[in-house]
Protein backbone atom coordinates (compact mmCIF):
# COMPACT_ATOMS: atom_id res chain seq x y z
CA UNK A 1 0.00 0.00 0.00
CA UNK A 2 2.72 2.15 0.96
CA UNK A 3 4.72 1.52 -2.43
CA UNK A 4 1.46 2.42 -4.11
CA UNK A 5 1.13 5.44 -3.17
CA UNK A 6 4.65 6.02 -3.28
CA UNK A 7 3.88 5.71 -7.31
CA UNK A 8 1.25 7.54 -7.30
CA UNK A 9 2.99 10.94 -5.81
CA UNK A 10 5.77 10.32 -8.32
CA UNK A 11 3.18 10.46 -10.88
CA UNK A 12 1.82 13.42 -9.37
CA UNK A 13 5.58 15.16 -9.17
CA UNK A 14 6.34 14.24 -12.69
CA UNK A 15 3.14 16.39 -14.07
CA UNK A 16 3.64 19.04 -11.51
CA UNK A 17 1.36 17.81 -8.85
CA UNK A 18 2.05 19.35 -5.44
CA UNK A 19 1.69 17.16 -2.24
CA UNK A 20 -1.14 18.59 -1.28
CA UNK A 21 -3.23 17.73 -4.39
CA UNK A 22 -1.90 14.38 -4.68
CA UNK A 23 -4.12 13.03 -1.98
CA UNK A 24 -6.98 13.61 -4.40
CA UNK A 25 -5.15 11.26 -6.82
CA UNK A 26 -4.85 8.90 -4.33
CA UNK A 27 -8.68 8.77 -3.85
CA UNK A 28 -9.56 8.48 -7.37
CA UNK A 29 -7.41 5.35 -7.40
CA UNK A 30 -8.96 3.97 -4.55
CA UNK A 31 -12.14 5.00 -5.93
CA UNK A 32 -11.53 2.68 -9.02
CA UNK A 33 -10.17 0.28 -7.25
CA UNK A 34 -13.51 0.20 -4.89
CA UNK A 35 -15.85 0.27 -8.08
CA UNK A 36 -13.80 -2.29 -9.44
CA UNK A 37 -14.38 -4.56 -6.58
CA UNK A 38 -17.90 -4.14 -6.40
CA UNK A 39 -17.91 -6.13 -9.69
CA UNK A 40 -21.14 -3.29 -10.23
CA UNK A 41 -23.10 -3.48 -14.12
CA UNK A 42 -22.17 -0.25 -14.41
CA UNK A 43 -18.46 -0.69 -14.58
CA UNK A 44 -18.26 0.57 -17.81
CA UNK A 45 -17.81 3.69 -16.36
CA UNK A 46 -13.68 4.09 -17.11
CA UNK A 47 -12.09 6.18 -14.32
CA UNK A 48 -8.64 6.14 -15.80
CA UNK A 49 -6.52 8.14 -13.53
CA UNK A 50 -3.73 8.81 -15.97
CA UNK A 51 -6.18 10.39 -18.04
CA UNK A 52 -7.35 12.30 -15.51
CA UNK A 53 -3.63 12.98 -14.55
CA UNK A 54 -2.95 14.13 -17.95
CA UNK A 55 -5.75 17.02 -17.53
CA UNK A 56 -4.23 18.86 -14.66
CA UNK A 57 -6.80 21.81 -15.47
CA UNK A 58 -9.42 19.60 -14.94
CA UNK A 59 -8.41 17.98 -11.52
CA UNK A 60 -10.19 19.95 -9.41
CA UNK A 61 -13.52 18.75 -11.65
CA UNK A 62 -13.15 15.25 -11.25
CA UNK A 63 -12.64 15.36 -7.61
CA UNK A 64 -16.13 16.38 -7.30
CA UNK A 65 -16.85 13.76 -9.61
CA UNK A 66 -15.64 11.22 -8.35
CA UNK A 67 -17.21 12.17 -5.03
CA UNK A 68 -20.91 11.72 -6.69
CA UNK A 69 -19.69 8.48 -8.39
CA UNK A 70 -22.61 6.90 -6.51
CA UNK A 71 -25.30 9.75 -8.27
CA UNK A 72 -23.85 9.29 -11.12
CA UNK A 73 -24.44 5.41 -11.21
CA UNK A 74 -27.89 6.32 -9.82
CA UNK A 75 -28.73 8.63 -12.76
CA UNK A 76 -27.25 5.80 -14.84
CA UNK A 77 -29.64 3.74 -13.34
CA UNK A 78 -32.28 5.46 -13.61
CA UNK A 79 -31.53 6.29 -17.20
CA UNK A 80 -31.43 2.68 -17.91
CA UNK A 81 -35.07 1.81 -15.95
CA UNK A 82 -35.89 4.60 -17.50
CA UNK A 83 -35.02 3.41 -21.28
CA UNK A 84 -36.34 -0.22 -19.76
CA UNK A 85 -39.73 0.68 -19.03
CA UNK A 86 -39.79 3.36 -22.35
CA UNK A 87 -39.03 0.36 -24.42
CA UNK A 88 -41.42 -1.68 -22.66
CA UNK A 89 -43.89 0.30 -23.36
CA UNK A 90 -43.00 0.43 -27.10
CA UNK A 91 -42.97 -3.31 -26.27
CA UNK A 92 -46.80 -3.32 -25.18
CA UNK A 93 -47.91 -0.82 -27.23
CA UNK A 94 -46.56 -2.81 -30.01
CA UNK A 95 -48.22 -5.73 -28.99
CA UNK A 96 -51.56 -3.96 -28.59
CA UNK A 97 -51.45 -2.46 -31.80
CA UNK A 98 -50.42 -6.20 -32.79
CA UNK A 99 -53.27 -7.28 -31.07
CA UNK A 100 -55.92 -4.62 -32.50
CA UNK A 101 -54.74 -5.38 -35.98
CA UNK A 102 -54.93 -8.99 -35.41
CA UNK A 103 -58.80 -7.91 -34.02
CA UNK A 104 -59.58 -6.31 -36.52
CA UNK A 105 -58.31 -8.37 -39.11
CA UNK A 106 -60.27 -11.41 -37.80
CA UNK A 107 -63.48 -9.20 -37.36
CA UNK A 108 -63.01 -8.12 -40.88
CA UNK A 109 -62.34 -12.16 -41.89
CA UNK A 110 -65.82 -12.65 -39.93
CA UNK A 111 -67.24 -10.00 -42.01
CA UNK A 112 -65.74 -10.87 -44.71
CA UNK A 113 -66.93 -14.65 -44.11
CA UNK A 114 -70.67 -13.28 -43.41
CA UNK A 115 -70.97 -10.94 -46.45
CA UNK A 116 -69.05 -14.04 -48.52
CA UNK A 117 -72.30 -16.28 -47.29
CA UNK A 118 -74.95 -13.36 -48.09
CA UNK A 119 -73.38 -13.22 -51.10
CA UNK A 120 -73.47 -16.96 -51.81
CA UNK A 121 -76.67 -17.12 -50.45
CA UNK A 122 -78.37 -13.75 -52.92
CA UNK A 123 -76.28 -15.97 -55.80
CA UNK A 124 -78.02 -18.86 -54.75
CA UNK A 125 -81.59 -17.35 -55.01
CA UNK A 126 -80.96 -15.63 -58.30
CA UNK A 127 -79.74 -19.21 -60.02
CA UNK A 128 -82.63 -20.65 -58.65
CA UNK A 129 -85.10 -17.59 -60.19
CA UNK A 130 -82.81 -17.80 -63.27
CA UNK A 131 -83.87 -21.72 -63.37
CA UNK A 132 -87.29 -21.43 -62.27
CA UNK A 133 -87.75 -18.99 -65.00
CA UNK A 134 -85.82 -20.99 -67.96
CA UNK A 135 -88.27 -24.20 -67.00
CA UNK A 136 -91.42 -22.04 -67.80
CA UNK A 137 -89.79 -20.59 -70.57
CA UNK A 138 -89.24 -24.12 -71.68
CA UNK A 139 -92.34 -25.35 -70.65
CA UNK A 140 -94.51 -22.69 -72.24
CA UNK A 141 -92.30 -22.84 -75.51
CA UNK A 142 -93.37 -27.02 -75.54
CA UNK A 143 -96.87 -25.98 -75.08
CA UNK A 144 -96.79 -23.32 -77.86
CA UNK A 145 -95.55 -25.92 -79.88
CA UNK A 146 -98.16 -28.25 -78.98
CA UNK A 147 -100.45 -26.23 -79.72
CA UNK A 148 -99.11 -25.14 -82.86
CA UNK A 149 -99.47 -28.79 -84.16
CA UNK A 150 -102.33 -29.23 -82.76
CA UNK A 151 -104.17 -26.44 -84.62
CA UNK A 152 -101.60 -26.66 -87.62
CA UNK A 153 -103.01 -30.55 -88.03
CA UNK A 154 -106.48 -30.24 -86.99
CA UNK A 155 -107.64 -27.17 -88.60
CA UNK A 156 -104.76 -26.03 -91.08
CA UNK A 157 -103.39 -29.14 -92.64
CA UNK A 158 -106.82 -31.55 -92.01
CA UNK A 159 -109.59 -30.58 -94.14
CA UNK A 160 -112.82 -32.07 -95.39
CA UNK A 161 -113.71 -31.90 -99.38
CA UNK A 162 -117.13 -33.33 -100.33
CA UNK A 163 -117.28 -35.96 -97.25
CA UNK A 164 -113.91 -37.01 -97.18
CA UNK A 165 -111.52 -36.06 -94.62
CA UNK A 166 -107.91 -35.08 -96.37
CA UNK A 167 -104.86 -34.83 -94.24
CA UNK A 168 -101.65 -32.16 -95.87
CA UNK A 169 -98.54 -34.11 -95.17
CA UNK A 170 -95.01 -33.20 -96.65
CA UNK A 171 -92.49 -35.63 -97.23
CA UNK A 172 -89.27 -33.85 -97.96
CA UNK A 173 -90.35 -31.51 -100.67
CA UNK A 174 -93.10 -33.53 -102.03
CA UNK A 175 -96.58 -32.46 -100.41
CA UNK A 176 -99.05 -35.47 -100.15
CA UNK A 177 -103.22 -34.98 -99.47
CA UNK A 178 -104.08 -38.07 -97.82
CA UNK A 179 -107.55 -39.58 -97.20
CA UNK A 180 -109.11 -43.30 -96.49
CA UNK A 181 -111.99 -44.66 -98.04
CA UNK A 182 -114.18 -47.58 -97.69
CA UNK A 183 -114.10 -50.34 -100.46
CA UNK A 184 -117.58 -51.63 -101.32
CA UNK A 185 -118.46 -54.42 -103.29
CA UNK A 186 -121.50 -54.80 -105.32
CA UNK A 187 -124.06 -55.83 -102.87
CA UNK A 188 -122.98 -52.58 -100.64
CA UNK A 189 -120.93 -54.78 -98.28
CA UNK A 190 -117.85 -52.80 -96.88
CA UNK A 191 -114.86 -55.14 -97.08
CA UNK A 192 -112.34 -52.78 -96.29
CA UNK A 193 -110.67 -49.20 -96.48
CA UNK A 194 -107.70 -47.88 -98.67
CA UNK A 195 -105.96 -44.73 -98.14
CA UNK A 196 -104.77 -42.62 -101.06
CA UNK A 197 -102.09 -39.98 -101.08
CA UNK A 198 -103.02 -37.12 -103.81
CA UNK A 199 -100.16 -34.69 -105.56
CA UNK A 200 -102.54 -31.81 -106.06
CA UNK A 201 -105.11 -30.74 -103.14
CA UNK A 202 -108.24 -31.58 -104.58
CA UNK A 203 -109.84 -28.46 -104.10
CA UNK A 204 -107.49 -26.93 -106.82
CA UNK A 205 -108.27 -29.69 -108.97
CA UNK A 206 -111.79 -28.15 -109.49
CA UNK A 207 -111.20 -26.58 -112.50
CA UNK A 208 -111.54 -29.99 -114.33
CA UNK A 209 -115.17 -30.22 -115.99
CA UNK A 210 -117.24 -33.70 -115.34
CA UNK A 211 -118.66 -34.47 -118.17
CA UNK A 212 -121.13 -37.87 -117.64
CA UNK A 213 -124.46 -38.54 -116.51
CA UNK A 214 -125.03 -37.27 -112.65
CA UNK A 215 -121.17 -36.42 -112.15
CA UNK A 216 -120.46 -39.89 -111.57
CA UNK A 217 -118.01 -43.02 -113.04
CA UNK A 218 -120.52 -46.10 -113.52
CA UNK A 219 -118.32 -49.55 -113.66
CA UNK A 220 -119.51 -52.41 -116.28
CA UNK A 221 -121.06 -55.02 -113.88
CA UNK A 222 -122.23 -58.49 -114.95
CA UNK A 223 -123.92 -61.35 -112.94
CA UNK A 224 -123.32 -59.44 -109.44
CA UNK A 225 -119.65 -58.63 -110.56
CA UNK A 226 -117.49 -55.52 -111.81
CA UNK A 227 -116.09 -56.62 -115.19
CA UNK A 228 -112.50 -55.75 -115.88
CA UNK A 229 -111.58 -52.33 -116.63
CA UNK A 230 -109.25 -51.45 -119.58
CA UNK A 231 -107.36 -48.16 -119.25
CA UNK A 232 -106.87 -47.60 -122.94
CA UNK A 233 -104.35 -45.38 -124.10
CA UNK A 234 -104.12 -42.87 -127.40
CA UNK A 235 -100.16 -44.16 -128.51
CA UNK A 236 -100.52 -40.71 -130.16
CA UNK A 237 -100.72 -38.53 -127.36
CA UNK A 238 -98.28 -36.13 -126.01
CA UNK A 239 -95.76 -37.92 -123.79
CA UNK A 240 -95.01 -35.82 -120.63
CA UNK A 241 -92.78 -36.55 -117.34
CA UNK A 242 -95.81 -37.52 -115.10
CA UNK A 243 -97.61 -39.74 -117.55
CA UNK A 244 -95.88 -42.62 -115.67
CA UNK A 245 -97.13 -41.56 -112.03
CA UNK A 246 -100.48 -40.87 -113.76
CA UNK A 247 -100.91 -44.51 -114.96
CA UNK A 248 -99.54 -46.02 -111.89
CA UNK A 249 -101.39 -44.26 -109.44
CA UNK A 250 -104.53 -44.63 -111.38
CA UNK A 251 -103.86 -48.23 -111.93
CA UNK A 252 -103.17 -49.23 -107.99
CA UNK A 253 -106.48 -46.73 -106.99
CA UNK A 254 -108.87 -49.34 -109.40
CA UNK A 255 -106.68 -52.21 -108.10
CA UNK A 256 -107.38 -51.70 -104.61
CA UNK A 257 -111.07 -50.85 -105.22
CA UNK A 258 -111.56 -54.64 -106.08
CA UNK A 259 -111.55 -53.81 -109.73
CA UNK A 260 -109.39 -56.08 -112.63
CA UNK A 261 -107.93 -53.50 -114.49
CA UNK A 262 -106.08 -54.30 -118.04
CA UNK A 263 -104.06 -52.09 -120.11
CA UNK A 264 -104.72 -51.29 -123.92
CA UNK A 265 -104.25 -48.71 -126.68
CA UNK A 266 -107.33 -47.33 -128.78
CA UNK A 267 -105.42 -47.32 -132.43
CA UNK A 268 -106.22 -51.17 -133.85
CA UNK A 269 -103.09 -50.70 -136.52
CA UNK A 270 -100.82 -49.39 -133.32
CA UNK A 271 -102.28 -52.48 -131.37
CA UNK A 272 -102.17 -55.37 -134.27
CA UNK A 273 -98.35 -54.38 -135.15
CA UNK A 274 -96.90 -54.01 -131.33
CA UNK A 275 -99.39 -57.20 -129.99
CA UNK A 276 -101.13 -55.19 -127.58
CA UNK A 277 -105.06 -55.29 -126.79
CA UNK A 278 -106.92 -52.84 -128.76
CA UNK A 279 -110.05 -51.07 -126.70
CA UNK A 280 -112.29 -48.72 -127.92
CA UNK A 281 -115.91 -47.51 -126.73
CA UNK A 282 -117.95 -49.35 -129.69
CA UNK A 283 -116.03 -52.53 -128.73
CA UNK A 284 -116.22 -52.77 -124.91
CA UNK A 285 -118.70 -54.84 -124.73
CA UNK A 286 -119.27 -55.52 -120.69
CA UNK A 287 -116.29 -53.85 -119.64
CA UNK A 288 -115.62 -50.59 -118.72
CA UNK A 289 -113.01 -48.41 -120.79
CA UNK A 290 -111.22 -45.39 -119.80
CA UNK A 291 -109.14 -43.61 -122.61
CA UNK A 292 -106.24 -41.15 -122.14
CA UNK A 293 -105.42 -38.69 -124.57
CA UNK A 294 -103.82 -35.44 -125.05
CA UNK A 295 -106.17 -32.28 -126.31
CA UNK A 296 -106.48 -28.28 -126.08
CA UNK A 297 -109.12 -28.74 -122.54
CA UNK A 298 -108.05 -30.53 -119.45
CA UNK A 299 -111.27 -32.68 -118.85
CA UNK A 300 -113.23 -36.04 -118.40
CA UNK A 301 -116.23 -37.31 -120.61
CA UNK A 302 -118.73 -39.66 -121.08
CA UNK A 303 -118.55 -41.18 -124.14
CA UNK A 304 -120.97 -44.39 -124.13
CA UNK A 305 -122.40 -45.85 -121.27
CA UNK A 306 -119.30 -47.30 -119.03
CA UNK A 307 -116.79 -45.81 -121.55
CA UNK A 308 -114.82 -42.36 -120.53
CA UNK A 309 -112.56 -40.57 -121.35
CA UNK A 310 -110.07 -38.40 -119.50
CA UNK A 311 -108.35 -35.58 -121.52
CA UNK A 312 -104.96 -33.50 -120.53
CA UNK A 313 -103.73 -30.45 -121.94
CA UNK A 314 -99.81 -29.18 -121.71
CA UNK A 315 -99.11 -32.13 -119.41
CA UNK A 316 -101.48 -32.05 -116.60
CA UNK A 317 -102.01 -35.60 -117.32
CA UNK A 318 -101.42 -36.46 -113.43
CA UNK A 319 -104.30 -33.59 -112.57
CA UNK A 320 -106.81 -35.07 -114.65
CA UNK A 321 -106.83 -38.88 -113.72
CA UNK A 322 -106.47 -37.38 -109.56
CA UNK A 323 -109.46 -35.63 -110.68
CA UNK A 324 -110.97 -39.04 -112.35
CA UNK A 325 -110.31 -40.81 -108.94
CA UNK A 326 -112.29 -37.82 -107.02
CA UNK A 327 -114.89 -38.29 -108.77
CA UNK A 328 -115.19 -42.27 -108.25
CA UNK A 329 -114.26 -41.62 -104.63
CA UNK A 330 -117.20 -38.78 -103.59
CA UNK A 331 -119.95 -41.52 -105.11
CA UNK A 332 -118.21 -43.73 -102.73
CA UNK A 333 -118.74 -41.67 -100.07
CA UNK A 334 -122.38 -40.45 -100.57
CA UNK A 335 -123.22 -44.69 -101.31
CA UNK A 336 -121.59 -44.98 -97.27
CA UNK A 337 -123.00 -42.82 -96.19
CA UNK A 338 -126.04 -43.54 -97.21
Amino acid sequence: MVERKKRIRKKAEKIGITDEKSHIVESIDSKKVEIEKTNDINKIIDIDKENIIEKPGEIEKTDSDYINVKNIKESKEIGVNKKIIEDNDKERLIRETKSNDLSDTKTENINNETAGEQNDKDLEEIQNKQIKMAVFFMIGVILILVLVFFIKGNFIDKFNYKGLVFQKTQLGDIMFYSTRFPVVEVTGQVIGDYAINLRNDPRKLAFISINTTNEKIEFAIDKGKYDPVYISLNPFMKNCEDSGLALLELSGFLKDSGLEVRSSVTDKAYAEANNLIQRWCYNSAFDTVIIITSGNITTINEIAPNCYEIVFKECEILQASERFMLVVLEDYASRFKR
